[in-house]
């Protein structure tokens, strides 16, 4: 392990990915969004958004998704996607932190 995910580990941040469900969770809705909202031309954020290891490549590729449905689209109509997929991130989003076990001090 190495030393900066053990300090956190030690402070009880929650250094580990999201668990599968959340992946699949967020990857389906970005899906649909495309599905719903984009032609047949993005088959490079289809790739992205599939060969996604770690919740944060997701969450990086958010702008991605706005700009294919805001070109098809109302900038809002995207706007209002993006802000559905985003609640999916809930605790997982880059820079979330769980609670440190040092608060109750």
């Amino acid at each position: 392990m190495r030393f900066r995910n053990s300090f956190w580990a030690l402070l009880g941040r929650n250094t580990a990915g999201a668990p599968d469900e959340v992946m699949e969770s967020v990857r389906r809705a970005m899906f649909r969004a495309l599905d719903t909202y984009c032609d047949d031309d993005r088959t490079g954020i289809n790739r992205r958004i599939d060969s996604a290891q770690h919740i944060a490549e997701l969450w990086y590729l958010r702008p991605d998704l706005m700009d294919a449905i805001a070109t098809r689209h109302q900038e809002a109509t995207a706007r209002d996607c993006i802000a559905k997929i985003t609640i999916l991130f809930d605790g997982y989003q880059p820079g979330a932190h769980s609670p440190s076990h040092f608060a109750t001090l």
